[in-house]
């Protein structure tokens, strides 16, 4: 059972990777309306690929948590996934209201937060994970 979680981890973390290599492609671009667009839904599928990486890892660890963002923020914060709880009940609340209802200005402001602080959070915690887990 120890292995089939290790593999559900391992791949469940290669999701996330490419998720992010896929956001970082459209970071890379000259901001449009339509690279704006690419951002953002790529960032939802980055958010959701993170907070799953950490749902699993935190399960192989024996943590009981419902498989939920809101749940397992903060027992990622505790276990030193996370350096920055709030950051990422942000991070949580930009990706919920990217996927009710489109607002240009908001979509500008989400964006922006992608490209500064969101690219930042992701990469610190593809760190913490390649630190935690065997074999990374």
């Amino acid at each position: 059972m120890v292995k089939y979680d290790a593999e559900r981890l391992d791949l469940q973390f290669e999701y996330f990777q490419k998720a992010l290599l896929r956001l970082k492609e459209a970071l890379a671009e000259n901001e449009t309306s339509f690279v704006r667009d690419s951002i953002i839904q790529r960032f939802e599928m980055a958010f959701e690929m993170a907070w799953k990486t950490m749902f699993r890892f935190l399960k192989d660890k024996g943590a009981n948590i419902p498989a939920k963002a809101y749940a397992v923020l903060p027992e990622a914060f505790e276990a030193h996934l996370i350096a920055d709880a709030e950051l990422w009940d942000s991070m949580r609340e930009y990706r919920n209201d990217t996927s009710h209802e489109y607002n240009e200005q908001k979509a500008i402001e989400i964006a922006g937060f992608v490209r500064g602080q969101g690219i930042q959070a992701f990469e610190a915690l593809v760190e913490a994970l390649s630190r935690q887990i065997v074999g990374k």
